[in-house]
């Protein structure tokens, strides 16, 4: 298992600047856009990612944030979730014993993809509310189904 700064070690030399936690938290910007925040809270069970999402506050997202977190194959272990701002952030969560340094590299630079391709997905039309593939069986003794 490797250690918080031997990950965050890892990922500063694939990026080709020292990286450090501080606090528990190391913060990576380009410019003023927030590129990934990663968190290794002090009990260094779990390390977190987020970031925000370049979208607007909008309340008319809020469907399709949750039918997007209902797609596990868009979402790669990854979840959408409202900050105290409002503003969208993607998330991820992993155990550090899973992370070795070459996966926890590999696991931040897929997140940072997924950081570029989720808010093309929030802004495509979205489809009609899903419905069940096959009818929902009736209640014994019922013409009509229980949950419609």
């Amino acid at each position: 298992m490797a250690t918080a700064t031997a990950l965050i070690n890892a990922l500063g030399k694939q990026l080709g600047t020292p990286l450090q936690l501080q606090n528990g938290v190391c913060a990576l910007f380009d410019g003023s856009r927030e590129v990934v925040i990663v968190e290794i809270p002090g009990a260094g069970d779990v390390a977190i990612l987020h970031c925000k999402l370049p979208l607007p506050a909008d309340p008319r997202l809020h469907e399709r944030l949750l039918r997007l977190n209902f797609d596990t194959a868009a979402m790669s272990g990854c979840w959408l979730a409202l900050d105290q701002q409002s503003h969208v952030r993607l998330c991820a969560e992993l155990p550090i014993e899973a992370l070795s340094e070459l996966t926890f590299v590999h696991w931040v630079q897929g997140f940072v993809q997924q950081t570029r391709e989720i808010p093309t997905m929030l802004r495509m039309p979205h489809t009609a509310p899903a419905k069940p593939a096959a009818p929902r069986p009736l209640p014994v003794g019922s013409a009509r189904p229980m949950i419609s």
